[in-house]
């Protein structure tokens, strides 16, 4: 080390827990040093008490996890016009997914769409449990489950349903229920 990066560094004598000493431990070698650990662990600890230092990325999963939604702006301005019905034609749920599976719409099947819509919407907090199985005859059923109410679970069916037979031509089944909706697809 440098002797100008010496000079920056300061000595500190600490006791530590056998469990803080042997996380430090456990993390040495991936930092180089325990000093680096403890350098990194206290940038974290920062962080957490003062979320405005944090990157953007670590903002969003701290705002999901005090349930706010992501939101397209296209969605966004549907919603503030109270023209929702927009949002059923015009939003990004094509292109996220697209962006999340790495592929255009028309190299993707059914399944690996249903998959996307899965994450995309999970990762989003529109929902908190998205289920997905396929029965033996080939038809999907996909859960949303959620914490809101009918109108929320009656928007979204009609969302998914417009979805999916304009870009798939499937058949849509919806079951509305207050905190979740079904969905069974068949092609």
């Amino acid at each position: 080390m440098s002797e100008e990066k010496k000079k920056l560094k300061k000595s500190v004598h600490a006791t530590i827990s056998d469990e803080s000493y042997n996380t430090i431990c456990e993390y040495e070698q991936e930092f180089g040093s325990k000093s680096a650990v403890v350098d990194e662990a206290l940038k974290a600890f920062k962080k957490l008490k003062k979320p405005h230092l944090a990157s953007l990325r670590e903002i969003w999963c701290r705002a999901r996890d005090k349930n706010m939604l992501l939101v397209g702006k296209t969605t966004f301005l549907s919603y503030i016009s109270g023209k929702t019905e927009n949002v059923y034609k015009k939003n990004l749920a094509i292109e996220s997914v697209e962006w999340y599976l790495g592929k255009r719409i028309e190299e993707m099947d059914l399944e690996e769409f249903l998959k996307g819509i899965k994450f995309i919407y999970h990762m989003a907090n529109y929902f908190y449990q998205i289920e997905l199985e396929k029965n033996d005859k080939g038809a999907f059923q996909m859960r949303f489950n959620h914490d809101l109410n009918e109108i929320y679970s009656t928007f979204w069916a009609g969302y998914f349903e417009t979805l999916l037979r304009e870009n798939f031509s499937c058949q849509v089944e919806s079951f509305i229920r207050n905190e979740s909706f079904y969905l069974i697809i068949k092609m």
